[in-house]
This record gives structure tokens, sequence and C-alpha cells, in this order.
């Protein structure tokens, strides 16, 4: 998955791939310990743009991913959408790194955070896009947001059954301050 930038030089290119998930090395350690299982194929669309040395890719990503639910855990699908914007610039040498740098340590500057760097005349897509995609899933994937989950005390499944367990009433430490009674006289 990579560019040339001489492919680059006559103007914008737009570009549309599809990707197999075993191509990304993340995705795949995510199905091999079974947190998602990606659908064939993950679609990316791109527009590319070369300004000078700086390379800007516009990017959507279109994905199916069968997710276990952070509630009940039982999987679902769910298609995955996402806008993202990358820029490319050379790889810098390390003496410009470490121009006027003492030690080890480079502190990067507020331009710098967002840019992915590039070597040679080729553009790697494959890490930036794998992160675009990890990126767009979801933090706690719920197959609804309805879902009533497990039962903490004998794990049945409440979106299907009732459990008999008795329901322990929440215990609020400051249900006591709600018979203290206040004067409310102005001096």
């Amino acid at each position: 998955m990579r560019l040339r930038l001489q492919d680059i030089e006559d103007g914008p290119l737009k570009e549309e791939l599809y990707c197999s998930p075993s191509e990304f090395p993340v995705l795949r350690g995510m199905e091999e310990r079974h947190e998602a299982r990606f659908c064939d194929p993950l679609f990316f669309q791109l527009r590319v743009q070369k300004s000078g040395q700086i390379v800007e890719v516009d990017g959507q990503l279109t994905a199916e991913v069968e997710l276990s639910c952070g509630r009940c855990l039982q999987p679902y699908e769910q298609r995955i959408t996402g806008a993202f914007s990358l820029t490319f610039t050379p790889h810098p040498s390390a003496e410009e790194v470490l121009d006027g740098h003492e030690g080890d340590e480079v502190e990067l500057e507020t331009d710098e955070l967002g840019l992915v760097y590039y070597q040679d005349d080729f553009i790697d897509l494959l890490h930036p896009l794998q992160d675009q995609l990890v990126m767009a899933l979801p933090i706690n994937a719920l197959c609804s947001e309805d879902c009533l989950g497990l039962c903490p005390k004998c794990g049945a499944d409440l979106n299907h059954e009732t459990c008999d367990c008795v329901k322990k009433p929440f215990n609020n430490k400051f249900s006591a301050l709600a018979g203290i009674k206040f004067n409310s006289s102005e001096n």
C-alpha cells in the first residue's frame, strides 16, 4: 500500500483501495485475540495532493466489523465509517532533528505533531490507514443503546430472559441529608 510521489506530480490523485484486514498487523492481532472480526473488504477512498514536498491525504474509510457488546457480550455487526486527513512530509535527517538540541530528547513543535514522515519517493499508507481504522472503532462497543446487559449475580442475559435475583437497593450515603431543614431567615 504505497503511493509513488511521481504519480501525484500532475495534480490531485483520487484513489479507491479495497484491502483485506489481514494486510494490517494490528487488525490481525485484534482478530487473533477475538476482540473484533473485520469483514472483507475494508474500503478507503483517498484524495492525494502534493504541494512542494508536503503531501496531503484526505480520505473516507468504511468497514464492517463484528464486535462483542460490552454489556451482554453477544457478537454484533457494526458499520464503521470515518473521515480523516493526513499530512506527509520528508523524514528529516538526524542532523536536522538534533540541530540546536542537547542530549537525546527532542521536543516536538505544535506544527510537527500531526505529521507522518516518508522516505525516498514512496509514501507507505499501511500504518497511517491502520491507525485511522483503529481510531474509528467504538471505545465502548454496544449492540444497542437499550442493551440491558448481564445480571451481575447469575449472569443471565437480561435482553432475552429475566432472573429472580434480588436487586440490592442503591446505598446513597447522602440520603441521610434529605431530612435536614434549614432556616431561611434574613437578617
